[in-house]
């Protein structure tokens, strides 16, 4: 009963026909035994009357071996209930054989007796429960036994054929066989029929578990783009939290110099006109003018954040040397700039708004413009570069550099120590705002002998 202990070891592989293993099971098993103790118990009254009506008497050897035989299968089966399977089938199987054999030699029949066919279902139960390997082993004994017999017949040692007519019959004989044929042709047939029902529950089950198995592989990979969707949503809305956190830090930045403008700058500024006419001279009304301006100065930059704030940004491709170009040209046609000289380097490109980054290169230029021109070649440059794997863009002058306070003031434009002496200049506030509007950000460098140098960036992907 290799196939009954299938669950509990695994089986070994397949060596050809001699190598297969067993197919019986538990409900073999059960077949197997019923149907030795049904064959048995039912010869018990065909081989009595038989018999009888042959010769007047019961034969009486023949009887106590079909009780014998449906005992053993009775006994086996019991002990198979028990969990030793293997032992229970090993042993009907040779009690059996070995009964088959010794009535044949002890009724001096030989291989002429009718129970010698007892060793075809005996070859067929090795083969159910052991394999065909070891069937093919139980085959070559009976051959030698049936081949000890035909000597032992031979040599007259055993009655055989003329032993079996002078105490038998033919009829007999022929019941014997065509009853054991017919009984395992019949259990072979019954055991057929399990076995496939048995093949087709396998094959169902099998299904079954294909399905849930697909079922499962279905929802495994639901789960991983759940998941993965969960995480993209994660990602997005902690990208969405830092960009709140900046431009919440913008927004008080921003509040800051609105404070600053409206409670010190504004009210400075109309203290100074009330003076001013409170005390009229010659300077008066050059001191109101520069006010003035400074009031428009403030309400204009107020207005430039309000603008720079208001989404969204149209973004598109830009050539930047053509806009710079442009740019210093509008700055050249004034007259005041006419001195400066302008240095583009060629294909410089982005993707950004095209009407604010036209206000960055229209503020920083007019700055450079402003810082260099009492040089005397004034120049500035506007090119492009590399900083940290990033795009970055810049304008150079070579005017006087800034020292550190004016640097640390530079983005306070209303503080009157900054530049007391003139109006106030909002455009690099103005442009720091688009910058960061698109994602990037400016930052200034200056040195003396090398003037001043305006660094901008647009976003962390622009094109080179």
């Amino acid at each position: 009963m290799q196939a009954a202990t299938h669950s509990q070891r695994p089986a070994r592989p397949a060596r050809g026909i001699f190598g297969l293993s067993a197919p019986i099971g538990a409900a073999g098993d059960i077949l197997i035994y019923k149907s030795i103790a049904a064959l048995a118990g039912a010869g018990l009254p065909i081989v009595a009357v038989v018999n009888w009506f042959l010769r007047g008497t019961v034969s009486w050897p023949q009887l106590v071996l079909c009780f014998a035989l449906s005992a053993s299968a009775l006994t086996c089966w019991a002990l198979s209930r028990t969990g030793r399977r293997e032992v229970a089938a090993a042993l009907l199987i040779g009690l059996i054989w070995t009964t088959t054999t010794i009535y044949a030699v002890e009724s001096g029949f030989g291989m002429h007796s009718a129970l010698v066919f007892m060793y075809l279902p005996c070859v067929l139960y090795t083969a159910l429960f052991f394999g065909l390997a070891i069937a093919a082993g139980e085959l070559g004994l009976t051959i030698a036994a049936l081949v000890v017999m035909y000597v032992a017949e031979e040599t007259g040692r055993l009655g055989g054929a003329a032993q079996f007519v002078k105490t038998g019959a033919n009829f007999n004989f022929l019941l014997a066989v065509i009853f054991i044929s017919a009984g395992t042709l019949v259990v072979s047939l019954i055991y057929h029929r399990r076995i496939e029902r048995d093949a087709s529950s396998l094959a169902d089950e099998a299904e079954q578990r294909r399905v849930a198995m697909e079922q499962a592989q279905t929802a495994q990979a639901q789960l991983e783009t759940a998941n993965a969707r969960l995480q993209a949503l994660n990602a997005e809305l902690a990208a969405r939290m830092r960009q709140h956190t900046v431009e919440s830090v913008r927004a008080r930045r921003d509040l800051d110099l609105y404070h600053d403008a409206i409670v010190k700058d504004l009210p400075a500024s109309l203290a100074a006109m009330r003076a001013a006419l409170a005390a009229p001279d010659e300077g008066t009304e050059a001191r109101l003018h520069k006010e003035i301006a400074r009031m428009a100065s403030l309400a204009g930059l107020l207005g430039a954040l309000r603008d720079q704030s208001e989404p969204p940004l149209r973004h598109e491709p830009l050539l930047l040397s053509e806009m710079a170009h442009a740019v210093a040209a509008g700055l050249r046609a004034r007259g005041r700039y006419a001195r400066v000289r302008f240095d583009v380097d060629p294909g410089m490109r982005a993707q950004a708004d095209r009407e604010l980054v036209a206000a960055l290169l229209g503020h920083l230029l007019k700055r450079a413009a402003i810082a260099c021109q009492a040089e005397a070649e004034p120049q500035v440059h506007i090119g492009s570069g590399s900083r940290e794997g990033r795009p970055v863009y810049f304008v150079t002058d070579n005017g006087p550099a800034l020292d550190e306070s004016a640097r640390e003031l530079l983005f306070r434009p209303f503080s009157r120590a900054a530049r007391p002496e003139d109006t106030v200049d909002i455009g690099i506030v103005s442009s720091r705002r688009i910058a960061e509007r698109h994602g990037g950000e400016l930052f200034v460098e200056s040195e003396p002998g090398r003037g001043t140098t305006y660094f901008f960036t647009l976003a962390p992907d622009d094109p080179a």
